[in-house]
């Protein structure tokens, strides 16, 4: 009888009782802002500088991780931020740096090259399609197709891994037609947003504004780039980039922040994003570098002016955002990228062994070398990025043990300044030892369809530049750290010290908007509120 009993009563009253349970309701609005060259000293020595609501707003309200781990090999933008946005590394994700070496063609291609796709206000052809794994945004839009994804980034790699492969739109700068870019690879197109500023004439407006100091040059903690404290800096961010007539030096100045900002704002206005129950998402990409710079060090006004600018740019959109959702209904996130502190002019300056590598006269003494033991054919086929790759149909034709070659050409690469260590891709990839090993950022970041047959490693205060003087990755410190910041009514500010990775970013994001985490995570979900 007693059981009847219960049973009648929680038939009764029981779907009362669950009712009651609140169900917590995911943001309307997830605004991911990545900065290009960010460091959270930087954010300290500045803090005087900036806006109540820019940069203090985010740091002061939010749960701060200033030294979250970047277990992988920097190289580039687009491993990167494919890494933040899936969860997982190259070794899953296949987006092993910004360039790759085709074996098949013996040639370097860009890792978004797809010669499927056409480019639309751009020459190049770029998709996701080597991004092998989903997106935090591509579950979003697997889960609720009426939510809305939109990237907007300076940098095609930011925009596309941003965007992964299901944004309703991409938009990037192409600094060699000076206008909003996408790929046909994106259903929608280029956004008729980014196409409207082309046309109107705003994004050219934004770009001939010439940049000087926004206050007076004697205000500024350090000199110009030009070594003084009291004559101003002038930029123009059409002048042409040194060593790459081609390309304007507009990505590097602040006109690059505003016109991701002014994009931003108008997709946010007219798509009326965050406005219904279903969540939204903007990712964006903003830099405080400035033109030529090698590494993040902050010594130059120019820099100090760049950032004070992007604050308020920041300050701009985030009241916009509260203004028309409200910040309860909001969730912000902040990410700086895997960079040295110091550049190594700067270390070099200091008596602090350091340099720029390239990898060329490398890989002519090295071919040099194998020649004299194994005769006289081309035994590399190329390099990109700290990847070597190897004539293997050669090899395999003169009957050359591949175990043998390799152990001697790691020998050899050990004798070269600036080289710390070689691996051969059998030693990365049967790599088992604990994840504070240097060596299980080499076994994260390989992937076997595009990683080389020998893989370097450079010593700390060494940055290895390209041929176009491109920087290949930020950093090789054997530990790099970068600050990670997020903010919603949800989360309470304090800073958390413990061990984190750049790949539990994703699956933290993830949780909060209620949604399964990218199909290769394999990052932990941060308990933000312990």
């Amino acid at each position: 009888m007693r059981y009847h009993f219960i049973i009648f009563i929680l038939t009764l009253f029981g779907p009362f009782c669950f009712s009651q349970v609140k169900q917590v309701e995911p943001p309307r609005l997830v605004v991911g802002i990545k900065v290009d060259g960010l460091q959270s000293e930087h954010l300290r020595s500045m803090w005087n500088y900036f806006t109540p609501g820019g940069f203090r707003k985010i740091i002061s309200e939010s749960v701060a991780i200033e030294k979250m781990r970047y277990n992988i090999v920097s190289a580039g933008n687009a491993s990167d931020v494919a890494t933040l946005m899936t969860g997982t590394y190259p070794f899953f994700h296949g987006i092993i740096g910004d360039y790759f070496y085709n074996r098949a063609e013996n040639q370097e291609y860009s890792i978004l090259f797809d010669k499927n796709q056409n480019g639309i206000g751009t020459k190049d052809k770029f998709s996701a399609h080597r991004l092998l794994t989903s997106t935090f945004t591509d579950e979003l839009k697997l889960n609720s197709p009426q939510s809305m994804v939109h990237s907007v980034s300076i940098d095609s790699e930011d925009a596309i891994m941003m965007g992964g492969h299901t944004a309703n739109s991409v938009s990037w700068i192409d600094d060699a037609s000076n206008r909003w870019a996408t790929t046909t690879y994106y259903s929608r197109g280029l956004s008729r947003w980014a196409d409207m500023m082309n046309v109107d004439g705003s994004f050219k407006k934004i770009v001939d504004t010439k940049w000087t100091p926004a206050a007076a040059i004697n205000t500024y903690i350090n000199p110009t780039a030009g070594g003084s404290k009291s004559i101003g800096f002038s930029y123009n961010p059409n002048d042409r980039q040194k060593g790459n007539a081609s390309k304007s030096i507009l990505k590097n100045t602040p006109s690059a922040n505003t016109l991701v900002a002014e994009l931003t704002r108008t997709i946010f206005e007219k798509e009326q994003l965050g406005t219904d129950k279903f969540t939204d998402v903007l990712m964006l990409q903003f830099t405080v570098k400035i033109p030529n710079q090698i590494a993040s060090s902050l010594v130059f006004a120019e820099q100090e002016d760049i950032y004070i600018r992007l604050d308020r740019e920041i300050q701009t959109l985030l009241s916009l955002f509260s203004s028309r959702i409200g910040d309860e209904k909001m969730l912000v996130f902040l990410v700086g990228n895997g960079s040295d502190y110091h550049s190594p002019v700067e270390l070099g300056k200091n008596q602090i062994p350091a340099g720029l590598f390239n990898a060329d006269r490398a890989i002519a003494l090295l071919n040099t070398y194998l020649m004299a033991i194994y005769g006289q054919e081309k035994w590399i086929s190329g390099y990109y990025g700290k990847n070597i790759y190897l004539n293997k149909s050669k090899i395999d034709e003169k009957k050359i043990n591949l175990a043998e070659i390799q152990n001697k050409i790691t020998d050899f690469l050990l004798e070269f300044e600036g080289i710390q260590a070689a691996y051969t891709s059998q030693n990365v990839i049967n790599f088992t030892g604990d994840f504070s090993d240097p060596r299980a950022k080499f076994r994260n970041s390989f992937h076997k369809k595009t990683s080389g047959d020998i893989v370097i490693s450079l010593m700390p205060g060494w940055i290895e530049v390209d041929n176009k003087g491109r920087v290949v990755g930020q950093g090789n410190n054997p530990q790099l750290f970068i600050p990670f910041y997020m903010l919603g009514s949800r989360l309470k500010a304090k800073s958390l010290s413990g061990s984190y990775n750049i790949t539990d970013i994703a699956p933290t994001i993830s949780k909060l908007v209620g949604i399964p985490a990218p199909n290769g995570s394999v990052g932990s979900v941060i308990e933000l509120n312990p």
